[in-house]
C-alpha cells in the first residue's frame, strides 16, 4: 500500500534511539544510542574534537531518487541544503556541488525527507508516496497514482498496471475516465478520437513523449494507431493551457523505460479473430540501455448489428446483418536506447515504426466491399539531457522527425465522390527545448522552446490532381512557466504563458483565383495563451485546486486554404479562442479517496462552414458555444482484497452561435450523463475486475433531432498467475450484448470475449 517506509539501516538506529530518549525522560545525559555521558564531560569531549579538526576538502555529492513502493526514478524532486539546491531529472538523478550537514528532499505527492551525513558514494534515496491523492483518483487504476504531476491543474494519471495484461485498446482505456469521450467508427483498430470536457478533438492536443501528434491539415488524432503495448502512462489534463496548447485539454502519452533484465511475451485472441502478439525486452551493455518492442494486431471486425435499410422509422425492413470490409491489420515497433543514464549527462535516442492496412466499411446501410486505407508512420528522436546544470538547474534538448504516408483506394467509387487513388504524405521536423532552474531553494522556473516545421504533400494516381494542396507551415513557440511554492509546500501557485507564431503557405494554381474571396497563398499569426493554477493544502488529506486560462487553435490547412471541390479557403480567419475555469478539492485519508470538479468553458471565434453559393462554403468564424459541468471520483480499499472505484460526470453544452436552428442546441457527441464503476477483488493468485459503463442525454447531430438511449455496458475480466511468471487472462466486453453507437450508420461491437497469455523472464 501507499505506507511504505523509506528506511535506511542508519536511519532505523537513529529513529529507534530518538523514540527511546522521548520514551525515558528521567535518564541524566544524552539519550542517542543509551550512552551515558555525563553532559560536562561531553561537552568537553566535543569541544577537543572541534578544536582539534582539519579541514577538510568539500566533495560532490551525488545520487538517485527512486519511489520507495515501485522503484522508479522520480523526476522534479527538490533537493535543498544551506549552501543551494538541485532538481533531479527525468531518471531521478541529482547533484550537488557539497556534502552538506543536511540534505532536505521534497516533492509534490510524497512526504518530506531529511538527511545527514555520513553519505555513502552510491546514494539511492527512497521516498515515501503521500496517501493524500493529489491527482485525481482514475477509476481505471487499481490505486491512486504513484507519481501525481506538481501542476495544480485537475489531471488524470493512467498507470500501465490499470491496463496490462488486457485485451484493450488505448481509445477504450481513455474513456473510462471522468470528463472524456471517445467517438469510434466500430470495432477494433478503427478510427477513433477523444473529447475532453466537451471540446471537440480538433481542440485536444495529444502528445507522444512530449511531441506533438495533432496534424496541421486538420482533424484529431486517431487514438486507434497508437498501441498500448508501447505505453508505460498516461496523463490527461482537464482544462486548457495547462501542459500544451489544447483549447479544451491535452493528453500526454508517455511510451516504455528501460527496464534492465526484463524480457517478456504475451499472446491473445477473440472475437471476430481479433488476435494480437507483442514481445518486450529491456537489457543493459556497458554504459548503454536498451528497449525493444515490437507488436502484431489483427482483427475481422466482422461483428453483427441492427441494419435499419436506411428507414428509421420503418421495422419492417430490418435485418440483421454483419460488419463488411471493417478488417484491421497492423505491425508495431518500439526501439530505445540511452547512454550514461547515471551520469548528469545523458544521450538517448528512440525510434519507432507503425504500418497499418484497414478496410474502410462506409455507413451500415450501404456498406462498402472494396475501399481501404494503408498507412505507415516513422518517429524519430534524439535527445541531449544535463541533469545538473551550475547545480541548481538542468536542460533537455530533443531534435525530432516523423514521417506518415496514407494511401486510400476506392477504385469502384464506393466511399466519397468518385474513383479515387490517392497518397497523403506528411512530414514533421523540429527542435524542443525545456530548461529548469531552482532559485530560492523552492521555486521553479522553467522555459520550454519548440521550432517546428510541417509539410503536407497529396498526390493523386487516378484523378489528374488531388482535392487538397500541397501546404507548408512553420510554427514557434515559446512557453515560460514558474511553479511558486509557499509555507514549506503547503501552497503551490503556477504561472505560465504561451507564445507562437505560425506561418502557413500552400502550391499549386488556386481553382477559385477569379473570386474576389479567393485566399491568399500564405497566412502569418500570431497566437498567445495564459495559464494560471493554485494548490492549497488546507489540511491532511485535504487539498483545493482552482486554474483559469486562455489559449487558441490556429486554423488547419483545410480552413485556410480550401481544396479544388467545393470548399473556398479563407486566410483571414482568426484562431478559435477558449476561456476555462476550474475549481475543486481532493480528500484523502488512508484507503480513502475523493474529488469533486466544477468546471466552466466558453468558446469563441468557433469555425464553422457557411454556404457562399450553390455548390460551395466558406469557413467563417461565426460559431461560440459553452460547456460547464461537475467531475466526481472517489476510491475506497475495503480490504487488501477489495478496492471499489467510481467517477460520474455531468456536462452542459451549448451552441451559442448565432444561427437560428442550432442557438441553444446541446453539442453532438456529448453526453450528458457518464458514468463508471469498477470492483476490483483479489483472491490469492486471481484478480477478478468488473467494469459498469453508464451514458445518457447525447445526440448524434446539431439539429438535436437524433436522440441517442441510454448506454448500459457490463465487462468482466479475470486475471490468474500461473507459477512465477506466467499469468493468464479473460475478458468479456459488453455481456448484454447491447447495441451501441457513437456516430450514426456507424455500430459498435456487441457481446465479446478475449483470453490473453503472458510470459516474463528476468
Amino acid at each position: 500500500m501507499l505506507m511504505t517506509s523509506f528506511l535506511a539501516d542508519r536511519e532505523v538506529d537513529v529513529r529507534q534511539a530518538y523514540i527511546h530518549r522521548q520514551t525515558n525522560p528521567t535518564s541524566r545525559g544524552v539519550g542517542f544510542f543509551r550512552l551515558q555521558v555525563p553532559v560536562p564531560q561531553l561537552v568537553y569531549i566535543l569541544t577537543i574534537l572541534i578544536i582539534g579538526s582539519s579541514p577538510t576538502k568539500a566533495e560532490p555529492l551525488s545520487g538517485r531518487v527512486v519511489d520507495a513502493e515501485t522503484g522508479t526514478g522520480l523526476s522534479d524532486v527538490l533537493i535543498r541544503t544551506l549552501g543551494g539546491s538541485s532538481l533531479s531529472d527525468s531518471s531521478g538523478i541529482f547533484g550537488l556541488p557539497n556534502r552538506a550537514e543536511s540534505v532536505r528532499l521534497s516533492r509534490v505527492g510524497y512526504r518530506d525527507l531529511l538527511l545527514h551525513p555520513p553519505y555513502p558514494n552510491a546514494l539511492i534515496v527512497r521516498l515515501v508516496p503521500n496517501p493524500i491523492p493529489l491527482s485525481p483518483v482514475d477509476v481505471t487504476a487499481p490505486t491512486p497514482p504513484s507519481e501525481p504531476l506538481p501542476e495544480p491543474a485537475f489531471t488524470t494519471v493512467i498507470e500501465r498496471s490499470a491496463f496490462d495484461q488486457q485485451t484493450t485498446t488505448l481509445p477504450e482505456v481513455l474513456d473510462r475516465s471522468a470528463g472524456i469521450q471517445v467517438q469510434s467508427l466500430g470495432g477494433v483498430g478503427t478510427v477513433s478520437t477523444v473529447s475532453v470536457r466537451g471540446a471537440s478533438s480538433d481542440q485536444i492536443e495529444v502528445y507522444l513523449d512530449d511531441i506533438l501528434l495533432n496534424a496541421a491539415i486538420g482533424g484529431g488524432v486517431n487514438l486507434a494507431n497508437l498501441p498500448l503495448s508501447n505505453v508505460r502512462r498516461i496523463e490527461i489534463n482537464r482544462g486548457s493551457g495547462q501542459t500544451g496548447n489544447g483549447v479544451g485539454g491535452t493528453v500526454h502519452i508517455r511510451t516504455r523505460k528501460q527496464d534492465s533484465g526484463k524480457t517478456e511475451a504475451s499472446a491473445s485472441w477473440g472475437s471476430f479473430d481479433t488476435r494480437s502478439i507483442n514481445l518486450f525486452t529491456s537489457q543493459s551493455a556497458g554504459r548503454a540501455r536498451y528497449l525493444v518492442v515490437a507488436d502484431y494486431a489483427s482483427s475481422d471486425n466482422d461483428f453483427g448489428f441492427l441494419d435499419d435499410n436506411g428507414t428509421e422509422y420503418n421495422a419492417n425492413d430490418d435485418r440483421f446483418a454483419d460488419r463488411q470490409n471493417n478488417d484491421v491489420r497492423n505491425a508495431n515497433f518500439l526501439g530505445k536506447v540511452v547512454f550514461n543514464a547515471d551520469t548528469p549527462f545523458v544521450l538517448s535516442a528512440s525510434q519507432s515504426l507503425h504500418a497499418k492496412r484497414q478496410g474502410i466499411p462506409g455507413i451500415s446501410n450501404n456498406q462498402s466491399t472494396a475501399a481501404h486505407l494503408r498507412s505507415i508512420r516513422s518517429s524519430t528522436q534524439i535527445t541531449a539531457e544535463h541533469r545538473s546544470l551550475g547545480q541548481t538547474g538542468h536542460t533537455k534538448h530533443t531534435l525530432y522527425f516523423s514521417h506518415t504516408g496514407e494511401t486510400f483506394r476506392d477504385t469502384l467509387g464506393e466511399v466519397g465522390v468518385g474513383r479515387q487513388d490517392n497518397t497523403y504524405r506528411t512530414r514533421v521536423a523540429g527542435l524542443r527545448s525545456r530548461s529548469g532552474l531552482v532559485f530560492a531553494n523552492q521555486h521553479v522556473l522553467l522555459l520550454q522552446s519548440d521550432i517546428r516545421r510541417e509539410t503536407y504533400d497529396p498526390t493523386a494516381n487516378i484523378q489528374l490532381i488531388t482535392p487538397l494542396f500541397a501546404s507548408r507551415r512553420w510554427t514557434w513557440q515559446a512557453r515560460p512557466r514558474l511553479e511558486l511554492s509557499f509555507l514549506d509546500s503547503q501552497i503551490h501557485w503556477s504561472i505560465a504563458l504561451d507564445l507562437r507564431r505560425i506561418l502557413s503557405s500552400f502550391e499549386g494554381r488556386n481553382p477559385f483565383a477569379f473570386s474576389p474571396q479567393a485566399p491568399e497563398s500564405k497566412s502569418s499569426r500570431n497566437l498567445y495563451g495564459w495559464h494560471t493554477g493554485l494548490r492549497i493544502r488546507m489540511s491532511d488529506g485535504l487539498s483545493f485546486k482552482a486554474n483559469a486560462a486562455r489559449s487558441e487553435r490556429a486554423p488547419s490547412f483545410h480552413e485556410l486554404f480550401g481544396d479544388r471541390g467545393g470548399v473556398l479557403g479563407n486566410t483571414s480567419l482568426d484562431p478559435e479562442r477558449g476561456h476555462t475555469w476550474d475549481a475543486g478539492i481532493l480528500l484523502g485519508h488512508r484507503d480513502v479517496a475523493f474529488e469533486a470538479v466544477y468546471f466552466y468553458q466558453r468558446y469563441d471565434g468557433l469555425i464553422q462552414f457557411a454556404q457562399t453559393s450553390q455548390a460551395t462554403s466558406r469557413p467563417v468564424n461565426v460559431g461560440k458555444a459553452r460547456a460547464f459541468g461537475v467531475e466526481t471520483s472517489a476510491s475506497l480499499g475495503v480490504s487488501d482484497q477489495l478496492l471499489l472505484s467510481a467517477n460520474y460526470t455531468f456536462l452542459h453544452t451549448e451552441d451559442r452561435s448565432a444561427i437560428p436552428h442550432l442557438q441553444g442546441n446541446s453539442l453532438p457527441g456529448r453526453p450528458r450523463h457518464k458514468a463508471s464503476v469498477r470492483p476490483e477483488a483479489r483472491f490469492g493468485r486471481m484478480t477478478a475486475t468488473y467494469v459498469y459503463a453508464f451514458e445518457d442525454g447525447n445526440v448524434l447531430d446539431q439539429a438535436n433531432r437524433r436522440h441517442l438511449p441510454s448506454r448500459h455496458l457490463h465487462n468482466i475480466s479475470l486475471r490468474v498467475r500461473v507459477g512465477l511468471n506466467t499469468r493468464v487472462g479473460i475478458d468479456a466486453t459488453n455481456l448484454s450484448n447491447a447495441r451501441v453507437f457513437d456516430l450514426w450508420g456507424y455500430p459498435l461491437p456487441g457481446r465479446a470475449f478475449g483470453v490473453s497469455l503472458t510470459q516474463q523472464w528476468e
